[in-house]
């Protein structure tokens, strides 16, 4: 396994992934209340749940080091919560846990595959502790058929967003 050394530039990147994706999570916020009232919670939560984990993946796309995907996706939650902090501290405990599980998606092919099949597994894996603190922090989900709803509807939405924002992550840093 590689050692992250983060340069200044890696910094600025960081910096730049945050304020970019924080503005997103925050707009996500809207296109959540808008999308459920037409698709229901869980037609809301396949349409928005991969936009607030597209920090982790896209960092780690750009910057091809071990906890850049952990630091995208914390930064991200961080500024969303500075910018409007429709859901307080928790922002910043769901980019936590986010982004720790998309570093797994890099840690299981030992930080040498950062590729859309990679940024795809990291968001999908982001949507298992996003369910988990929905269900312990605000009790939106009811038993086991319920919760496997909810897991595979956040997996499936952060697969796309991360496959998404990875191919974008990929081209940008070719330029």
């Amino acid at each position: 396994m590689r050692r992250a050394r983060f340069t200044s530039i890696d910094l600025a990147l960081l910096a730049v992934v945050g304020v970019i994706c924080g503005v997103i999570f925050t707009a996500t916020w809207t296109i959540y209340n808008v999308s459920e009232a037409i698709a229901g919670p869980v037609g809301a939560r396949i349409i928005s749940y991969g936009l607030w984990f597209i920090g982790a993946p896209l960092a780690a796309s750009l910057l091809k080091k071990p906890l850049s995907a952990f630091l995208g996706e914390f930064l991200s939650a961080l500024i969303e919560t500075l910018i409007a902090p429709a859901g307080g501290i928790t922002n910043v405990i769901y980019g936590c846990a986010q982004g720790l599980a998309s570093e797994l998606g890099y840690l299981i092919f030992r930080y040498k595959r950062w590729d859309i099949f990679s940024g795809a597994i990291a968001g999908a894996l982001a949507g298992i502790p996003a369910v988990g603190l929905d269900a312990l922090l605000f009790g939106l989900i009811g038993g086991p058929t319920e919760m496997s709803l909810w897991v595979l509807a956040a997996c499936f939405s952060g697969a796309i967003y991360g496959a998404l924002v990875s191919s974008v992550g990929l081209s940008i840093r070719r330029q």
